[in-house]
């Protein structure tokens, strides 16, 4: 009878200790980033892409590309496009060449498991649509640390083509600095028989580079050489990494905020897996540099969740008022890990 205790005491404790390590390691391992900055929504602006060359050719036709930021059409609206205005044609075919590029960004040491590039585009052929002109794309990441480019992601779109996404998986090396760049080509496939003149755009939206890694992995190790299993709860508590709880915060899920006249109300929460309270100061901002709000601070203990108040300032009013998502910044202490974390959520208002 002692023995049948014995085990069963034993089996309860390991099963116990099993679900402790998947708890802490299981949402660093679902950790994933976008990149740059969150990902381009382009809903304030460009968002850091520089306009790169532009041509317009045979040089006889009177046409001209240029690289634009399109404030009223996208997904949501706001996107970066590829412009080719024709005025005068007779025989020839034009082809416009316009090129983005992105600002430069790193990804963190971490153990890489998957990488993607994608976007949403769609093409608008305008006033000539009668020589049914076809729009390009290709998207390349170049790998500044390495000094080699791969293109990441091609297409092409022809008639009226409503947004759309594309994607396609690519190799990143963690600790790299990288920059993507989009060549966007917009060319006639049918003789004109008289005289034509309009405008086409290749236009390109949520733009970015996901990457999923281990969030520094679930081990633990404090710089001591013990890991999770080495001791009690607080070798557990004085291992996470910065790194680590920006993996947890990343993982978990966000619900919309709500906007009932010059507040905003945002719900915030301390992961479980963090075993410390965490200090949270929340700000609604237009983009990354911009503050829609002011700042809340709160205090939670681990596994808690609060909805905080929120004060808009009076400048950003007319603009959340056009929004249907707002980035929500957080800056977290926990223990001594910090980081700061930026998610687009869904815009709900009432009143």
């Amino acid at each position: 009878m002692r023995l049948k205790r014995a085990r069963r005491l034993v089996t309860i404790l390991a099963g116990a200790a099993c679900a402790g390590l998947l708890a802490f390691a299981g949402p660093a391992s679902a950790a994933n980033a976008t990149y740059p900055d969150g990902g381009s929504g382009f809903d304030e602006g460009a968002e850091g892409w520089s306009a790169g060359g532009a041509s317009c050719t045979p040089a006889e036709l009177l046409c001209t590309s240029e690289a634009v930021y399109d404030t009223t059409t996208g997904k949501p609206p706001g996107s970066i496009a590829a412009r080719t205005t024709v005025t005068l044609n007779l025989a020839g075919l034009f082809k416009g060449t316009a090129t983005w590029v992105s600002p430069q960004f790193t990804i963190p040491v971490e153990a890489v498991t998957d990488a993607d590039v994608h976007l949403d585009r769609a093409f608008d052929p305008g006033g000539l649509v009668d020589v049914e002109p076809k729009g390009t794309y290709t998207v390349t990441l170049a790998d500044i640390s390495a000094g080699r480019s791969t293109v990441a992601l091609s297409g092409e779109l022809a008639g009226m083509t409503p947004f759309g996404s594309d994607a396609a998986p690519v190799a990143v090396v963690a600790g790299h600095t990288y920059r993507l760049s989009i060549e966007a080509v917009t060319a006639q496939s049918t003789l004109a028989l008289s005289l034509l003149s309009g405008t086409t755009n290749l236009r390109f939206d949520n733009v970015g580079l996901t990457v999923s890694s281990t969030g520094g992995g679930g081990s633990g190790g404090n710089g001591n050489g013990k890991g999770v299993g080495g001791g009690g709860e607080g070798k557990r508590e004085s291992s996470l990494s910065d790194t680590q709880l920006l993996a947890l915060l990343r993982s978990g899920g966000a619900g919309p905020i709500v906007l009932k006249g010059s507040r905003l109300l945002v719900k915030v929460n301390c992961p479980p897996e963090v075993r410390h309270a965490c200090r949270i100061a929340a700000q609604g901002m237009l983009n990354r540099r911009r503050p829609a709000t002011g700042k809340r601070m709160v205090k939670l203990g681990k596994g808690q969740a609060r909805r905080v108040v929120l004060r808009v300032k009076p400048k950003a009013r007319p603009k959340l008022a056009k929004r249907r998502r707002l980035l929500v910044r957080e800056k977290v202490h926990a223990g001594k890990a910090k980081a700061t974390f930026y998610r687009q959520r869904r815009l709900i208002r009432q009143g």
